[in-house]
This record gives C-alpha cells, structure tokens and sequence, in this order.
C-alpha cells in the first residue's frame, strides 16, 4: 500500500514539473515558436 502512495506521488509531482516547466516556455519567446512552426512547415513542402 505504502509502495502505491509513492508512486503516486512521485508522479503526480513529475506532472505538475512538467507542467511548470512547459507553461515558463510557453511564456518566454512564442516569435520563436512561431518561427519555428513556420520554418518546419516550409521543410515538409
């Protein structure tokens, strides 16, 4: 049981890493990421 509640945790604390983590990039430079997407978009044609 003990093994169970870990593991939960450690996931559910991975998971709000993430999303931490995905939310400072989301914020730091989109031009950039819209750059990107773009350039990508021209290399698939």
């Amino acid at each position: 049981m003990a093994g169970i509640l870990l593991t939960a945790l450690a996931g559910s604390a991975r998971i709000t890493q993430l999303h931490a983590t995905a939310r400072k990039h989301r914020r730091a430079d989109p031009r950039a990421v819209n750059a990107e997407a773009k350039d990508s978009s021209k290399a698939r044609r």
